[in-house]
C-alpha cells in the first residue's frame, strides 16, 4: 500500500490562490479585501434565517434579493466630508458598495422571503419550498392478511 503525502508547499499556493479568487473575479471590490459582509444563518424544519449587523446604513441603502436560491444583500454607505485643514490619524471605518451572495442547499419559497431592519440587524426569513420540507408517509394496513 503506497501512501501519497501532499507538498505543504502546494497547499500554501492553494490557499493563496483560494483567497485571491474572490478579489480576481470581483475586479478587486471590498468584499474580497476582507471587507465582506459577515452572517449569520440558522436553519430548522421549515425556514432559514439570515441576520446581518449594518449599523448606520439607511434602510433605503439596503437591497434584498432572491434568484434561484441565491440570496443576496447588497449595501452602499457613503464617504463622509472631512476638514480640509485636518490630517486623517486613523482610517478604520469602510465606505463604499459591499454585497454577499449565498445559496441554500434546498430550494426556497421566493415568494414568502421577509426582511426587516431594527437597530442596525438585518434579519432576513427565507421559508423552504413546500416540496423539500419533511412530511410523515401515512402508512395503509390492508383488509386483507396476506
Amino acid at each position: 500500500m503506497m501512501i501519497r503525502t501532499r507538498n505543504p508547499y502546494f497547499r500554501l499556493v492553494d490557499d493563496l490562490l483560494n483567497d485571491a479568487r474572490p478579489w480576481l473575479i470581483s475586479g478587486g471590490e471590498s468584499e474580497a479585501r476582507g471587507f465582506g459582509l459577515a452572517l449569520d444563518v440558522e436553519e430548522n424544519a421549515d425556514v432559514y434565517i439570515v441576520r446581518a449587523n449594518l449599523p448606520g446604513i439607511s434602510q433605503d441603502a439596503i437591497s434584498v434579493n432572491i434568484h434561484e436560491d441565491v440570496l443576496t444583500i447588497s449595501a452602499e454607505t457613503a464617504a463622509e466630508n472631512r476638514d480640509e485643514n485636518g490630517k486623517v490619524l486613523i482610517r478604520e471605518r469602510r465606505f463604499g458598495k459591499f454585497s454577499r451572495s449565498l445559496r441554500f442547499p434546498t430550494n426556497v419559497d421566493g415568494d414568502a422571503v421577509a426582511a426587516s431592519y431594527e437597530n442596525g440587524v438585518l434579519s432576513i426569513t427565507l421559508p423552504k419550498a413546500e416540496h423539500v420540507k419533511p412530511r410523515q408517509i401515512p402508512v395503509n394496513v390492508s383488509a386483507e392478511g396476506n
